[in-house]
């Protein structure tokens, strides 16, 4: 049987860590937006490298390094290759999202995040959990990545990997979002 290249690292983000990105969020309105999931779905998000001066700048650095850390526990623990993984990558702007509880339209329908040649470079899917969740579950095919605080979800992004974002209850649903791509 082929191995499904889903995995779930828990404790990568600091507990201080988690709570000032969530309160960097909220206070950062000016730079909200609604995405649009598809089928009345939606969430809030910001892209954290928006601009030259955004106050994410200096948290992009902790937070890339804790995807690099992930990244070589998911090389290692899915036996990938040097031949098999690319010698140059780039992260897409990563984007911190927030799904209300208790709302119809907050959560993510299933889908897959390459579906065109503008996605097509996507090879990795990185999602970071800033707190936790009773609900607001990742489904990826036949894995579920519980809403649980410093966890972070590696999975490809391709049509094999459907899932879906579960609508969180009771309170917010933070994440971390972003792609590895190739160059």
């Amino acid at each position: 049987m082929m191995d499904n290249y889903i995995r779930i690292y828990e404790n990568m983000i600091s507990e201080t860590d988690c709570q000032r990105w969530i309160d960097m969020f909220e206070k950062d309105t000016e730079h909200h937006q609604i995405q649009d999931n598809g089928s009345g779905a939606t969430l809030t998000q910001i892209n954290m490298l928006h601009s030259p001066d955004t106050m994410w700048k200096d948290e992009w650095k902790i937070v890339g390094k804790i995807l690099i850390e992930g990244i070589e526990k998911y090389k290692n623990d899915c036996n990938i290759k040097a031949n098999q993984w690319p010698n140059k990558f780039i992260f897409e702007p990563p984007k911190i999202k927030r799904y209300k509880p208790d709302c119809k339209s907050d959560w993510f329908p299933e889908h897959v995040d390459v579906l065109g040649k503008e996605t097509a470079s996507r090879f990795l899917v990185a999602f970071l959990y800033l707190d936790d969740n009773v609900a607001g579950k990742t489904y990826v095919t036949d894995v579920v990545s519980e809403c649980k605080k410093g966890s972070l979800l590696l999975f490809p992004p391709m049509w094999p990997w459907l899932h879906t974002g579960e609508q969180p209850v009771g309170k917010p649903k933070y994440i971390i979002g972003s792609y590895l791509s190739y160059v």
